[in-house]
């Protein structure tokens, strides 16, 4: 080999190359191997700066790289793992010790990354040409999900995908807009949605709003993906999200899987001699309200039950002093703390057991008592045992039954007929309840008052108790199927948006790699009392089909919140007029504006009447019984 000279072009073996002190980044880059694969497949397509070893050993000449030290780390990768050969020659071009500095400097400055929309093109052009997403990848040191994930947001609408590449819109936008492949709606979404609403979750609940999230909907937990599909149901994949996550776009289908899969476990549990039995795909709050349970009186444990009551009792106030020595730094992973709790829950769950067996039904109350068997809101199976229908009640015996009726229905053989359908009554009381939680989420004061009254009645109720670690847990109500327009009235609105507040500032946090439990350490005492009343506030439900006016304790809640519902709702067509009779809208302009008014819409077909008295009640603020609450007066 000649002498090389300053400035010139030779191919040197891999073997004899080395990096230089000279090279400004000391500091290796990441995403080696993924240049390595580029190299492997593409030759190396810009050259090496190097200078000639200062310091000479014995045997073939040497070079530093002054310039191009990633490439060279790829190399040696390739030639590490044999997809090189120590002998492969690479050109690289020599300089001088003089400016070798100067030429490293320059190259590591001033670069910039290639814009995501270019590589997008590109991809999408290799495809044209016939490589699939399998060829593509190993080609650019990349998996094939990267490929068909670049290649989903090729096919946006060219509009949208031209906002991308003039930053006008995020990675997390335009991937939220590519689960749809329908380009209008796309354009749409952008278009209709307020700037400040333009996040990636606000386009995915958007596009995806009528069908079944895999990850959060409990009845596609119970059925399974695979299950789902092999059924012949659809899936909306995400590309963009975890594997395995996908949204479900045949409702019906998925309904049926469910109830076809509870209605096996009916068959194991008929031998349990229940006098009906029922399924359920959702068993909420609300449902609940519909049954009694079979009364019980409560037995003293026996002394093995009440010596392993308090053995499990002593287990627990032995897991204290843990709880109190636990580090959070020290355990990065979390494991120390998860097992901790999980040998909580072990404890917990076997004095829950304990306890249920020192209940004793009433025979009587079991002869008409049956079973729902339902889905729970982690997707389990659930059977509910010992319900009673409330139609059963007056099936118990005259010495019993008028003790249970008044105890478990609360209402007498004399109650009037309703003025609202259940269906009515149940929509009014949904939108009662999304006014109290959009109150409530602004009142931590409040809040608390009613969390730790809750916890009060769980503490102080009759029956064993023992002392235990504290366990609260928070049960949200979907109103949507009682009222289907909730989203779109003052209350969902102004819930959703401290939501959608809550949600990113705790996935920002997470996303930083804090654990949310380090991350509330942090707040401030405002900021938890403000999140406190919020995850309170979700947890409320009023919702009911019984007409009455509200209860006591709905009642109390109201007033302390001062709430009154005439600023979060009004009668319309939709909410109200459209449901009742025309003799009860004309009733109810008689009372909100004037008798007389009444008196000249009595001749009105339903439909004309609907709108008349939509036109008539704006803003008189009238409420139905079951919306308005007396002020309560503080006990003398």
């Amino acid at each position: 080999m000649n002498k090389p000279t300053e400035t010139t072009l030779i191919r040197v073996p891999v073997k004899n190359l080395g990096l230089s002190p000279l090279n400004v980044r000391k500091k290796q880059g990441s995403g080696i191997e993924e240049l390595a694969s580029l190299i492997a497949s593409q030759g190396l397509i810009q050259n090496l700066t190097v200078t000639t070893q200062t310091k000479k050993g014995r045997g073939a000449a040497k070079f530093e790289v002054v310039a191009g030290g990633r490439r060279l780390a790829a190399l040696k990768l390739l030639t590490a793992d044999g997809r090189l050969s120590k002998d492969h020659e690479v050109d690289c071009r020599v300089v001088g010790q003089t400016e070798a500095l100067e030429i490293s400097l320059a190259e590591n400055s001033g670069r910039e990354n290639m814009h995501p929309a270019d590589l997008v093109t590109a991809f999408r052009a290799l495809v044209d040409n016939g490589l699939s997403p399998d060829e593509i990848a190993p080609r650019f040191g990349v998996s094939p999900l990267t490929v068909k994930r670049y290649l989903k947001l090729a096919n946006v609408s060219p509009a949208i995908f031209q906002l991308y590449a003039d930053d006008e819109m995020n990675f997390d936008q335009i991937s939220a807009l590519a689960l749809t492949e329908d380009h209008a709606l796309q354009e749409r979404i952008w278009r209709d949605t307020p700037e400040w609403q333009r996040s990636g979750s606000t386009f995915r609940r958007l596009i995806t709003d009528t069908e079944i999230n895999t990850r959060t909907s409990p009845l596609a937990r119970f059925v399974g993906m695979e299950e789902y599909e092999a059924a012949g149901g659809s899936i909306r994949r995400d590309l963009f999200g975890k594997e395995g996550e996908g949204y479900m776009q045949d409702a019906e289908l998925l309904e049926s899987l469910v109830l076809e899969k509870l209605n096996q476990v009916v068959e194991s549990i008929k031998e349990e001699d229940h006098a009906w039995i029922q399924v359920r795909t959702t068993f909420d709050y609300s449902d609940r309200a519909e049954f009694s349970n079979v009364r019980t009186i409560w037995r003293e444990p026996t002394d093995e039950e009440r010596t392993r009551m308090e053995a499990l009792d002593a287990q627990m106030e032995a897991l204290q002093p843990e709880y109190e020595a636990y580090d959070e730094d020290a355990d990065e992973s979390g494991e120390l703390y998860q097992a901790i709790e999980e040998k909580a829950q072990r404890i917990q769950d076997e004095l829950d057991a304990l306890d249920e067996l020192l209940a004793i039904p009433y025979p009587d109350d079991l002869s008409i008592a049956g079973a729902v068997v339902t889905v729970d809101h982690n997707g389990e199976l659930r059977i509910e045992r010992g319900l009673i229908r409330k139609e059963d009640m007056k099936k118990l015996p005259k010495e019993h039954g008028e003790q249970g009726r008044a105890g478990m229905d609360g209402a007498g053989e004399d109650t009037p007929k309703p003025v609202h359908s259940e269906k009515l009554t149940r929509m009014l009381t949904a939108h009662r309840t999304a006014a109290i939680q959009a109150a409530l989420m602004n009142r931590p004061e409040v809040a608390l008052a009613a969390l730790v009254h809750r916890m009060a009645l769980q503490v102080f109720s009759k029956g064993y108790v023992s002392n235990r670690i504290v366990q609260v847990s928070i049960e949200r109500p979907y109103l949507k199927p009682d009222a289907e327009n909730i989203e779109q009235g003052r209350a969902g609105r102004a819930m959703e948006e401290k939501r959608q507040y809550w949600r990113e500032r705790i996935e920002k946090a997470e996303q930083g790699g804090k654990s949310l439990f380090g991350w509330l350490l942090e707040r401030d005492h405002a900021e938890l009392q403000g999140l406190l009343a919020f995850c309170t506030a979700v947890s409320v439900n009023t919702v009911s089909g019984r007409e009455n006016a509200p209860s006591g304790d709905v009642a109390a809640l109201m007033s302390a919140l001062n709430l009154d519902m005439a600023d979060w709702w009004e009668a319309t067509p939709e909410n109200y007029l459209s449901h009742v009779s025309k003799d009860r809208i004309i009733e109810v302009v008689g009372q909100a504006v004037s008798p007389q008014t009444a008196q000249t819409m009595t001749k009105m077909k339903k439909a004309e009447l609907v709108e008349a008295a939509n036109t008539k009640l704006s803003g008189m603020r009238w409420l139905p019984g079951n919306l308005e609450v007396t002020v309560m007066q503080e006990e003398q």
